[in-house]
């Protein structure tokens, strides 16, 4: 049903047609003349921003006369008739059933698009059009082949469709992949299958990477989770998310481990690992730096040997080493931010003492430091200011071998005998 807008003396009508594409003007009686700012008001209240030209062609071609009583278009545009085409911002062939799965070489050679970037749109060719581009409003028009639920069958995972621009976009970074049905989808995650050994580059990943076999010999960085099926021995790892190891952690020595999520993994032995979030095990910790902001569990496994710090509740079945070795175990603030700040400390001593270190590499050093510390104050701050739901715990429900050093916060405690089970709360 049109929309009819009608001047305040009532002798101006302006009806807007339902399909947007044209509005007609009627003035009504001869006695009294019309203002032309009354018609000017009426059209800027409508909104009308173009098709002014185009209505005055009309009328022209169908040789048709501005007369009182008889309504004539003032604004009009004709729909669009083209071919919309579906446009890929990225190479459609290497996306055809991409699911993934990579070799080692084929990582260094995979374009990772960020979240926010448009991968496809319908906007097609503009130009190619016959008809007018826009509704007598200024609104971009639609072509009559468009079909808006046609879209929904082609929006894939992490990926979203922005109606107004008719853009599809990525919600997450990652690699574009079109399925058999059309289907655009932005993969997050990378698999290699099978075991990633020494020699090989340098591993990087942006996003998620899963590692079927073991890892041993390598450097890996990943900008997601990473997860690896076997063991990890004498590897360095720098994860930003999670990681998940299906069996042990083994002889990563400095820089070790840097994980930015929570760990989940069967053993740690003889590594360096720094963890922002929880650490979860299954069978053991021996003579290791272990340094877990989120705390330390496990229901079955031990812990020996070492030096470990915890920025939260600690849990195991045992602690001490059977054999008679010294095991150190401290819950305090921030372990993660002090173990990074303490590594970035002594690279750059051994930077400085370089022959010729680079000014950039330096003042790189720095700012990471700088940066640290900046990270320590803010959780010493937090601590000291917001009052936590629980107090700092140590639990162990099984044996402690002897010698064990405990330092809960400002208070120290030495097991020097064998003893069953043990559980001590943080002191106020």
């Amino acid at each position: 049903m049109s929309k009819i807008l009608t001047s305040p003396a009532g002798n101006i009508r302006l009806e807007l047609r339902d399909d947007r594409l044209s509005a007609w003007l009627t003035i009504i009686g001869r006695e009294e003349m019309s203002n032309e700012r009354d018609i000017l008001d009426l059209i800027e209240q409508a909104g009308i921003k173009t098709g002014f030209e185009e209505a005055a062609k009309y009328m022209r071609k169908h040789g048709l006369e501005k007369d009182f009583d008889t309504a004539f278009p003032i604004a009009m545009c004709n729909r669009v008739q083209g071919e919309t085409k579906l446009s890929y911002y990225f190479d459609l062939e290497k996306a055809r059933h991409f699911d993934g799965r990579v070799t080692i070489n084929d990582l260094s050679q995979l374009t990772c698009i960020e979240a926010g970037t448009v991968v496809a749109d319908f906007n097609g060719n503009i130009f190619d059009r016959q008809g007018s581009i826009y509704d007598i409003y200024g609104e971009m028009l639609e072509d009559e082949e468009f079909k808006p639920e046609a879209v929904q069958r082609l929006i894939g995972v992490n990926v979203s469709y922005d109606s107004q621009r008719r853009q599809f976009v990525a919600s997450s970074a990652g690699y574009p992949s079109v399925g058999e049905d059309g289907r655009i989808s932005v993969i997050a995650q990378l698999c290699i299958e099978g075991d990633v050994t020494d020699p090989v580059p340098e591993l990087r990943c942006p996003v998620s990477l899963a590692i079927t076999g073991t890892v041993s010999g390598a450097r890996i960085t990943a900008g997601g989770n990473l997860s690896i099926g076997g063991s990890v021995i004498s590897s360095t790892l720098f994860c930003q998310g999670d990681l998940i190891v299906g069996e042990g952690i083994e002889v990563c020595q400095q820089p070790g481990l840097e994980i930015w999520g929570d760990i989940s993994c069967a053993a740690i032995k003889s590594s360096t690992v720094l963890c922002r979030g929880k650490l979860t095990f299954t069978d053991s910790i021996r003579t290791s730096e272990i340094y877990a902001d989120g705390g330390i569990n496990t229901e079955t496994g031990s812990i020996s040997g070492g030096h470990l710090e915890s920025g939260d509740t600690v849990e195991a079945k045992d602690l001490g080493d059977a054999q008679g070795g010294a095991t150190e175990l401290e819950i305090t603030i921030s372990p993660f931010y002090k173990a990074k700040l303490m590594q970035l400390t002594k690279d750059l001593i051994r930077l400085k003492q370089a022959e010729s270190p680079s000014s950039e590499a330096l003042e790189d050093l720095n700012s990471r430091i700088r940066s640290c510390e900046l990270e320590l104050d803010r959780e010493l701050n937090t601590y000291l200011q917001q009052p936590r739901p629980e107090k700092l715990r140590l639990s162990v429900r099984g044996e402690l071998f002897p010698p064990v050093s405990i330092r809960i916060l400002k208070h120290e405690y030495t097991i020097k005998e064998r003893k069953s089970q043990l559980e001590i709360l943080e002191k106020d």
